[in-house]
């Protein structure tokens, strides 16, 4: 595995949370790997669900809302975007 994707290993005691080098790695990564944190037949599952969604995903009706970090971008002020916090929603990537 590539040093970028390595995490710090998750502490012993299963009653502490993430340990400090957890947080730090996220607060300067914005990810963290937690292995083992699901069972296989629930990544599985959600894997199911995930491929279920995208076979249904219909261009027909979407309003294309190109997703950007960019704080004068279009979608800031659009509905499908703010309106995604509690959604599964599909957005496109500026330069794809």
């Amino acid at each position: 595995m590539a040093p970028s994707r390595i995490s710090p290993p998750p502490s012993t005691n299963p009653n502490v949370g993430l340990t400090p080098e957890q947080v730090e790695f996220w607060d300067s990564n914005g990810y963290l790997l937690l292995p083992d944190a699901l069972s296989s037949d629930t990544v599985k599952e959600l894997l199911g669900e995930a491929h279920q969604m995208l076979d249904d995903f219909s261009l027909d009706d979407h309003p294309m809302t190109k997703f950007s970090t960019g704080e004068k971008s279009d979608h800031v002020g659009d509905d499908y975007f703010l309106e995604s916090g509690d959604k599964v929603r599909f957005f496109f990537e500026e330069g794809m």
